[in-house]
């Protein structure tokens, strides 16, 4: 199954979504207390969010950049 543009902006989409979501919720709810919960979000959450957020803006030029084929 290959993987079309059409399909990697919309796996971006869903990951920005639900990634924005925890970030709600991080911020909204007591979790914030939670060391573990607080190193995902500086070193796993907010740097895919930014990164999956640009991949979306300028998604040309990351694929060109990643060697990623369109279909």
């Amino acid at each position: 199954m290959a993987l079309t543009e059409k399909k990697i902006r919309l796996m971006l989409r869903w990951l920005h979504i639900v990634l924005g979501l925890v970030i709600m919720c991080y911020i909204y709810s007591p979790l914030h207390q939670y060391p573990a919960f607080q190193v995902a979000m500086k070193f796993f959450i907010i740097p895919t969010i930014t990164a999956s957020g640009l991949w979306i803006w300028k998604f040309k030029a990351f694929n060109r950049f990643l060697g990623i084929q369109g279909a």
